[in-house]
């Protein structure tokens, strides 16, 4: 008899101390999840879990599916032909415009495979990669000589395994696969989660971090080792493009550092505000030696104390040195479930293909060493990316270059660099490259990126061609008309009649509404650099639509929230996150939290707060509340809800944009306790917790003329004065 796994001992425990204790909704869901007893219809679960790509039948082997992604076979007059599928027409736009993809001729065929970087993500469907790789062939060949399939689908993750498999019924001469962002770990099952809870048993986070890293690994080898071997039965020739990340521009959210053990959060938090101190006076010795102290206290899984790193090396001149932080930074957190995920090739996934390939004795892309190259030694940013791992028209060169190359050698038997393959023709329309850089600023923006990245990209669509110019100020009235469907806007019609395709694909299908205070300022600061004035309409448009003035805001709205910088307070906010939250309040991860509102000078302003500490104290605890970082108030709270109206005089308030800053005391941490509650978070399919709580808030009003909306708990009225300190 087969003795179950060493992982489950750790959930078997679990398991006991639940069933003696009076937790029995938890032991169900334990149970459930293991399997021994079964599901009940109306058992919650994950309600929006990560997109599925059905690439071919479910439960066919992948070899005898009638359906390779979105096409279905069919067979007239004895040839076979895949016909794309009219059930699957919510899926069209996630792959190729291609309605038919004919019988093999004479004529050579490549296909090509992979994910939203290989189908050429807001470049897509105006220019592709596929189609650069057809520009080259017909350079090559001649005119239509190369028969190139387009076979990447936006979202598509480890099931790019099934895809190829299904694919080597269209006779390929040779294949060519772009895939690796989108692999990291899936949503957990009953094995999964017993192997998460003995990681943090017996190593805390880091121990999950070490979990997560062999999980990617082994799925990358698996995935890459079953294409390859299929492939080399067939006796094809297999070419994969490793991807690279934008390390240079990119920067993942900085978090605090998740549950520590002992009192090592306490000390990590006293590292990073001594850091930050020392970066603010230029003092970068003491700063990198602070975040190295910082990296070690938290084991390497956050990211923040690498990216201080990366900036003292970048002060030092040291580009090797930056590098290696930058790429440790982009590896720290694929163990974190509970952040939005980034698309980006770990290195566990970039050696993984490199290993298997080389066993084959196929060739490879390397992007990373390959953009190493183009660019002299120079990290990878901007010139290459259009945000994370997406590629602008000059990476899309480089890499399909590269990609004709190995094609060129296997069809051909002649070597030749890419850089010979690759003209100024392989490059869409410039009104297409401004519009992907207009989308690309918004993408980047609503990812919480830089001013300086978002204005780069805006001044760059700006150049490309002026048209840009008005969607953008419609753009603009599209998103701050808060109240005003899209679909029923003047702004809509006028984006609809100006822009292309491209325009109408992204806005239209992928925007959400927020308040963007950093891309309205970078695209009216754009505008004015072209000649073109905004900033007076735009800042009328704030003061009618969001102003204090006009009606009461809701600080803890997602639309007003998104743009207080802050994005893991958001998560627990976000009407379209890919996780349950049973928690329908705002949780403050940091020692102080941001809020946003528009005002205008001399508006008698109040604000409603209700809100409490995460856990019970033996006393009341002081935060503070300051408003434009001027004005601050005081007050004691515990663990218990309670709520406070907080007067703030006319001459306090300022004309558009003003910050409020909650500052919290720093709690007691109890990092076991709250590591376990996190996996039963896992366990129900919630959102799991971890990282520490400082403060949570329940409700954030701001009114004018003493109007404040009903709150069901006691007030106490505290007044901010301008001769308060």
């Amino acid at each position: 008899m087969d003795r179950p796994p060493e992982s489950l001992k750790p959930f078997a425990d679990r398991v006991a101390r639940t069933a003696a204790s009076e937790d029995a909704a938890q032991l169900i869901h334990l149970l459930r999840l293991s399997g021994l007893i079964p599901n009940s219809t109306s058992e919650i679960t994950q309600p929006n879990p990560p997109p599925t790509a059905y690439v071919c039948e479910p439960s066919v082997a992948p070899a005898e599916s009638r359906h390779i992604g979105i096409w279905e076979r069919k067979t007239e007059n004895r040839k076979t032909s895949f016909v794309r599928r009219l059930e699957a027409m919510d899926e069209w736009p996630l792959w190729a415009n291609i309605a038919r993809i004919e019988p093999k001729g004479t004529k050579p065929r490549v296909l090509f495979m992979g994910e939203s970087v290989a189908r050429g993500y807001l470049y897509d469907p105006d220019f592709t990669p596929a189609m650069a790789l057809q520009m080259i062939f017909d350079g090559q060949f001649g005119e239509g000589e190369i028969d190139v399939i387009d076979l990447a689908r936006t979202n598509l993750g480890y099931e790019v395994r099934e895809l190829a498999l299904a694919a080597l019924q269209l006779e390929p001469d040779i294949a060519i696969v772009f895939a690796g962002n989108n692999w990291g770990v899936a949503p957990p099952t009953f094995q999964d989660i017993a192997e998460t809870d003995k990681a943090i048993a017996t190593g805390g986070i880091a121990g999950l971090k070490r979990s997560c890293d062999e999980y990617i690994f082994r799925r990358s080898r698996s995935t890459v080792s079953d294409i390859a071997s299929a492939y080399k039965s067939r006796g094809i020739p297999l070419v994969w493009i490793i991807p690279e990340f934008n390390l240079s521009d990119w920067r993942e959210p900085s978090t605090n550092a998740p549950h520590l053990p002992e009192d090592l959060n306490r000390e990590w938090l006293s590292l990073y505000e001594q850091a930050q101190h020392a970066v603010s006076e230029s003092d970068y010795t003491t700063a990198e030696t602070l975040a190295k102290t910082m990296v070690d206290v938290d084991q390497g899984v956050c990211v923040t104390g690498y990216y201080l790193l990366a900036q003292c090396r970048r002060r030092a001149d040291d580009v090797d040195g930056q590098r290696k932080y930058l790429e440790l930074a982009r590896d720290a957190a694929a163990w974190d479930s509970s952040m939005m995920y980034t698309p980006k090739s770990h290195h566990v996934t970039q050696d993984a293909i490199r290993e298997v390939m080389r066993e084959h004795e196929y060739q490879t892309v390397d992007l990373p060493a390959l953009f190493k190259q183009h660019l002299n030694g120079e990290i990878p940013g901007r010139r290459l990316f259009l945000d994370y791992c997406h590629l602008t028209t000059e990476g899309i060169q480089v890499a399909m270059g590269a990609a004709a190359s190995c094609v060129v050698q296997s069809l051909k038997g002649v070597g030749l660099p890419w850089y010979v393959l690759v003209n100024d023709r392989v490059a869409p329309s410039r009104e297409t490259e401004a519009e992907a850089s207009l989308m690309a600023a918004i993408h980047n923006a609503h990812r919480w990126q830089s001013y300086d990245v978002v204005h780069h990209l805006c001044a760059r669509a700006l150049k490309c061609s002026p048209h840009v110019a008005g969607l953008m100020i419609n753009y603009i009235y599209l998103q701050l008309r808060k109240w005003a469907p899209a679909r029923m806007s003047e702004a809509e019609e006028q984006i609809l009649r100006v822009g292309s395709p491209l325009i109408h694909r992204y806005i239209f299908r992928i925007n959400e509404k927020r308040l963007d205070k950093l891309l309205t300022q970078a695209i009216v600061d754009a505008l004015e650099n072209v000649g073109v004035e905004a900033r007076e309409q735009i800042e009328r448009l704030y003061r009618e639509e969001h102003s204090v003035g006009v009606r009461d805001v809701d600080l803890l709205d997602y639309f007003y929230c998104s743009s207080a910088d802050q994005p893991q307070e958001l998560q627990g906010l976000d009407p379209n996150s890919r996780v349950s939250s049973e928690r329908q309040y705002y949780r403050a991860f940091w020692p102080h939290s941001r809020f946003v509102f528009v005002g205008e000078a001399n508006c008698t302003v109040n604000l409603s707060l209700t809100c409490r500490l995460p856990r019970a104290t033996t006393e009341r605890r002081k935060i503070s509340v300051a408003l434009n970082g001027k004005h601050e108030v005081e007050f004691d709270i515990d663990a218990q809800w309670s709520s406070w109206e907080i007067n703030i005089p006319p001459q306090d308030i300022v004309d558009g944009l003003n910050e409020v800053i909650v500052r919290w005391p720093i709690p007691e941490f109890y990092s076991d306790e709250d590591l376990s509650a996190a996996t039963s978070d896992l366990c129900r399919h919630r959102l799991p917790n971890f990282y520490p709580i400082f403060g949570e808030i329940h409700s954030f009003i701001v009114a004018s003329n003493g109007q404040l909306a009903k709150n069901p708990h006691a007030r106490v009225e505290v007044a901010i004065s301008s001769a308060v300190a």
